[in-house]
């Protein structure tokens, strides 16, 4: 029974990194080097000013890859200022409501604290992609017991009868494993999505 729980955690750890590298070069092809291209061809025709302005959505879509893949200092800083820096760092298009409270962390192992925050990394990445929503809010509490997570989108919604197992959702749903917390989706075409987390506060004891 333990090989097979250390098997399974292996496993999913190897999943998720592949899952990051296919992200990455994602990112990397569709993203910057696709919006470079672009400029490359339109140095004859955009002004010095437009040009500028592309160069600087490019440079910012680098930070925030960058700050995606930098491991963050989890005995540095806790699980409510790592969410609040990397917000900060997002593309501030759209309204986001971030409010955090109840206990302080001592009792969040790095496993809890790392999955949580790859998440929300992971949530938000989906939303801005992929919901065309105006507004995200995003509620973290820590209790003595328990780590709740929830982020809300008022965007397009899906149907969750339907297709959805992306790659974000296959991520997300391996990161939840690996915590062994609870996951609900709510969602439905033209109502926006809701994305509920609860997990153990304690830290997990090794199988």
């Amino acid at each position: 029974m333990v090989r097979n729980a250390q098997t399974g955690c292996l496993e999913e750890a190897f999943f998720l990194q592949e899952k990051e590298r296919e992200r990455l070069a994602e990112e990397l092809h569709d993203n910057i080097l696709s919006r470079l291209n672009l400029i490359r061809l339109n140095t004859d025709i955009k002004s010095s000013h437009e040009i500028n302005t592309d160069l600087k959505k490019s440079m910012q879509l680098i930070r925030e890859l960058s700050h995606n893949l930098t491991p963050p200092d989890l005995m540095e800083i806790e699980l409510a200022d790592l969410i609040g820096d990397y917000l900060e760092q997002v593309n501030r298009s759209i309204e986001i409501i971030y409010l955090h409270y109840g206990l302080k962390e001592s009792n969040l192992s790095s496993e809890v604290k790392l999955n949580l925050f790859r998440i929300v990394q992971e949530l938000i990445t989906n939303i801005l992609k992929h919901a065309n929503a105006t507004s995200i809010n995003i509620l973290l509490r820590i209790s003595l017991k328990y780590v709740i997570l929830i982020v809300e989108d008022n965007g397009c919604g899906f149907s969750s009868n339907g297709s959805y197992r992306g790659i974000g959702i296959q991520n997300i749903q391996s990161r939840i494993r690996q915590i062994r917390a609870v996951y609900k989706l709510k969602t439905n075409p033209a109502k926006g999505t809701k994305y509920i987390i609860c997990t153990s506060a304690k830290s997990k004891q090794k199988l």
